[in-house]
């Protein structure tokens, strides 16, 4: 009876002015995490529920969590398959959950297998879609300008990953310190360090540089130590793209802000733009920087 009870009452019960409740805010929050791993919401809350409160049979798992009891077997099932719980011989089945640390890196390497297999159907899917001609006459009277809004971090990398590839002759950036930064930590440096092209970087406003550009070629940097708009960040790619940055890197990633067009009119007046500040800024001098700002 007392088992029962224990597994009909669970930390995910308890009232505000109660001594769980604090740990129940703690699950609430681990729980909103992992469904950014795939899991649904009764998929992580029963995933959590195993692994504080130890093996459980499915009854035990439909009661504790209210589920009704198709959906509880279907959960379970859903996590087996994830391979985040185990079974164990006993009748009925008993189900326990993996330690938190394993069950992620299990989660993660089957999210990065599935991308490696689209990523291997990209080649493939493009092969069979060129095979089918465009119905619409209109797609090859010409070229149609085009633009995007890209919001958050993640999408926002992926074009300027895009923009990077596809370069040809050059690519110019104006950029604040925290953009620097932020290009740092997701590699978009050391692409452009790779690249056999005319690369341009023009770093505005300047008060502090991060170490890690002394490791970049100080003829394409220049700094600009004063600026109007302490917030402008933008990247011309050749002479047919620009991607500029709305809310950059003094806001959130999930709040960042980029648009982006292939529109000539606009791609000109940002290289004339850059042009112009290339020309006013400063060339790079780390050693007398380092000098003036770190000692």
């Amino acid at each position: 009876m007392k088992s029962t009870e224990q597994a009909i009452t669970t930390v995910f019960d308890s009232e505000p002015d109660s001594q769980m409740h604090e740990y129940k805010l703690e699950l609430e929050k681990i729980c909103n995490e992992l469904l950014k791993f795939g899991l649904t919401k009764n998929q992580a809350k029963v995933f959590i529920y195993l692994g504080k409160y130890g093996s459980r049979t499915s009854p035990e798992v439909c009661k504790a969590l209210k589920l009704p009891r198709t959906e509880t077997y279907n959960v379970l099932n859903d996590l087996l398959n994830l391979g985040i719980i185990s079974s164990e011989f006993h009748h009925p089945t008993k189900y326990s959950a993996l330690p938190m640390n394993k069950a992620i890196l299990t989660m993660v390497n089957d999210a990065q297998e599935n991308v490696n297999k689209l990523a291997k159907k990209e080649l493939e899917v493009a092969q069979l879609w060129n095979k089918v001609p465009s119905f619409d006459s209109s797609l090859t009277d010409g070229k149609l300008e085009k633009f995007q809004m890209l919001q958050g971090i993640p999408r926002i990398n992926n074009k300027l990953k895009e923009m990077i590839k596809d370069a040809k002759n050059e690519i110019k950036i104006i950029c604040t310190e925290k953009d620097l930064s932020r290009f740092y930590y997701s590699d978009f440096l050391d692409m452009l360090g790779n690249l056999p092209i005319d690369v341009k970087l023009i770093i505005s406003p300047t008060q502090k540089i991060p170490r890690f550009i002394q490791t970049l070629d100080r003829s394409k940097i220049r700094l600009m130590p004063t600026n109007d708009v302490d917030n402008q960040c933008f990247i011309v790619k050749d002479s047919d793209e620009v991607l500029v940055f709305l809310r950059n890197a003094d806001q959130t990633s999930r709040n960042a802000f980029a648009f982006w067009t292939d529109t000539n009119s606009l791609i000109s007046s940002m290289k004339k733009l850059f042009n112009y500040s290339w020309q006013n800024s400063l060339p790079l001098d780390f050693e007398r920087f380092l000098k003036h700002h770190y000692n």
